[in-house]
Formats: C-alpha cells, structure tokens, sequence
C-alpha cells in the first residue's frame, strides 16, 4: 500500500524532530526487497543459573483475552512476581471481547512508572509514539477510519532496576505473549526495544539473541508466521533523538506490509 504523506503530517513530524530521509516509495522498495532476507545469526543469550521457576497457569492456550489478563495479574511461574506491584498486561485502552489489531508492538518490560500507571508508553514517550503512529494514520484506540495498535509488554511484570530481566523470565513470559498474538492476529508484529527484540526473534530462531539492535532493522523477521519489524524504544529515541529518523523508516516499513481494511 502507498504511504502518501500530506503537509499536516509532515509538520507534525517536524515537530517530533522526524526527518523523512528518504520518499515512502524507496522504504516500500525496502520492504519488499527484505521480505526474503535471511535474518543475521547472533548468539544466544547467557542463561542466569539457579532462577526459581514455577509452572505457568493451565490451560493458557485456550484462554480469551480476559482470563490471560486475569492469569498474568495472578501469575508466579518467576520470581518476578515477588517483586511486582500489578502486572501490566496491555495498554490500557478497553478492547472488545474478541480484540484483533493491525499491528501488535511488543515492547519491554514495564517501567516503574508503567508500572504504578498501569499502562504503557506513558508521559513524553507516549507523547511521541502517539504522534507518530497519528501521522500514519492509526491509533491505540480504535477509531473510525483508523488502524489499531495494541502494546503488549514482552515481561508482565517490571524487571528490578539493578538488572537486566533473565532470559528464563523471557522464557516464561513467552507463553503469554504467543496467546496474545494468537488472540490479536495482528497483521504485523513491531519489536520495539532491546528485550522485545531478543524474545521475540529468539522465539524463532536459537540463534538469534544479542545481535545489536540496528544490524537487525531494516528486514522482516517472523513470530508466529507473522511478519516482524523491530525498531527503538521510545524511551530511547528521547535519549538519542538522531535515531527518530530512523524508527521512522521502521515504521514506514511495518505500514508498507500492513493491508488496509
């Protein structure tokens, strides 16, 4: 599909400080040249020795969308949940019984601040992934004439602030993401953030784990036979603004795959 930009949106992604480096047409090129791309090899990350695990909930495969939600907020297959406040299952917009989504962002775990919120993508860095999913035409909240994006948390539970989540944590946790995105069958799935990136592209391949973030744009992966774009986290694009040029063509990348109702 064609991504045709008009003046409004391209003042408000000046004002976001989004340079549009190059036309839409050459990122459809893009997509469409990487479709077949064979995604980079990278080790696998280092397994944290003696990580209590517990058995996940039964029946997590058969669950609608309300009885997962309730299941993550009871959850205690790690010992995250010792630590947790409220898990955060979602975004905190309200969705149907039977939800769908065109593009499903798995992001990383909850911050504090997500945390205590309940929500994800808060403050400035909602701010600016609002605005830039509003100058491709879509919303978290279902809208009339608009596509939806629903976020979901790659870790329910915020991971301690003196380290980084373990990958028996990710492992865990994966069970929950996989109904999510059986549940959603979002047409695209965005990466969005180190440790999304490394649970959902390990979810496929063994190799694939701590290959830095940008020699992984730039191509479509797969989850769960659905395509994948990865790209930065919001909180980083305010800490590096140079790289909003480039979450930009992330973005325009995932929209050229995405099948307009």
């Amino acid at each position: 599909m064609t991504l045709s930009l008009d003046a409004r949106q391209r003042a408000m992604l000046a004002a976001m400080g989004v340079r549009v480096w190059q036309p839409i047409p050459a990122v459809q090129a893009l997509a469409r040249a990487t479709q077949t791309a064979p995604s980079p090899v990278v080790p696998a990350a280092t397994a944290t020795p003696n990580i209590a695990l517990k058995v996940l909930p039964e029946g997590l495969a058969e669950m609608d969308w309300a009885a997962l939600q309730n299941a993550a907020s009871l959850c205690q297959a790690c010992g995250l949940c010792e630590t947790r406040q409220r898990s955060v299952f979602s975004n905190s917009v309200t969705l149907p019984a039977s939800p769908s989504a065109d593009w499903l962002i798995i992001t990383d775990p909850p911050s504090e601040e997500e945390e205590r919120m309940g929500d994800l993508f808060v403050n400035t860095e909602g701010e600016l992934f609002d605005a830039m999913l509003l100058a491709l035409g879509m919303t978290r909240q279902a809208a009339a004439g608009q596509m939806v994006a629903t976020v979901v948390p790659v870790l329910k539970c915020r991971v301690p602030a003196q380290r980084n989540p373990h990958t028996e944590e990710l492992q865990q946790c994966r069970a929950y993401l996989e109904r999510q995105v059986a549940l959603l069958q979002p047409q695209v799935i965005v990466a969005m953030g180190r440790w999304a990136v490394q649970s959902v592209l390990t979810a496929t391949s063994a190799d694939l784990a701590s290959q830095p973030l940008g020699k992984l744009r730039g191509q479509v992966h797969r989850f769960a036979n659905t395509p994948v774009v990865v790209t930065y986290h919001p909180q980083s694009l305010l800490r590096t603004p140079l790289d909003k040029a480039k979450a930009w063509a992330d973005l325009c990348l995932a929209h050229s795959l995405t099948r307009r109702p």
